[in-house]
């Protein structure tokens, strides 16, 4: 009998400039039998030269990069490559990095240092319609929510017109509360009883309703407008 064949490994480009660590991800990922690195870069200058026809489905990025940081590469990569799923990969846990990732389109933010089994978990949760992040990032996530101004400060600020985000319909802010409290597509699918493609299709209309680019940011700018 012939051989089954196994199914396609999900594509990845890696930008990371630490080159041992760098082989070291990639030779997880390939033992892993789900994924295969098909391009590597140590620079946002280098991945700009990748192709359009490279077709990658994921996206690791370090910010922390000579030359041009990170978070420009997303950019670039999402501009590129429409439907990309971007997972930062980096030692940096600050405020500024974390939000400047989420605003440039990231899914998720893994601090390096992560278990490699709890690795390969947490590229399966983004492919899967969801954002992982390490415990580390979540609380900073959490921190700068609290840390934001109050609903009624907020609403404030609507009515004097220097917030001004659109309305969303019914179905967008039920899907988006559900997004908000760290539900995946799938869930939302299921809770709401619709299927997961209406489910990406409200975020991407919330998306563009609110010039954002990630579940994240948008989950973000609903809990501090006390939507």
């Amino acid at each position: 009998m012939p051989a089954s064949s196994s199914p396609a490994r999900t594509r990845v480009v890696f930008l990371e400039d630490d080159v041992p660590f760098r082989g070291f991800v990639t030779g997880l990922l390939h033992d892993s039998q789900r994924y295969e690195v098909i391009a590597q870069a140590g620079t946002a200058e280098a991945a700009a030269a990748w192709p359009a026809q490279l077709r990658p489905a994921v996206a690791l990025v370090d910010i922390a990069l000579p030359g041009a940081p990170g978070t420009a590469a997303v950019r670039g990569l999402l501009d590129k490559f429409p439907g990309l799923v971007v997972v930062m990969l980096t030692a940096r846990t600050d405020d500024e990095c974390i939000l400047d990732a989420i605003k440039a389109g990231a899914l998720g933010y893994i601090a390096k240092g992560l278990d490699s089994a709890d690795l390969v978990a947490a590229l399966d949760d983004a492919c899967a319609g969801g954002a992982p992040m390490s415990p580390v990032i979540a609380r900073r996530v959490l921190a700068l929510m609290r840390d934001a101004p109050s609903p009624a400060a907020q609403r404030a600020a609507r009515s004097s017109g220097t917030v001004a985000l659109e309305p969303l319909t019914p179905r967008e802010h039920e899907v988006l509360s559900l997004v908000a409290t760290g539900a995946s597509d799938k869930e939302a699918a299921a809770r709401l009883g619709i299927s997961l493609s209406a489910v990406k299709q409200h975020l991407a209309h919330v998306y563009a309703k609110w010039r954002v680019r990630s579940r994240t940011e948008a989950a973000i700018k609903f809990t501090q407008a006390g939507r």
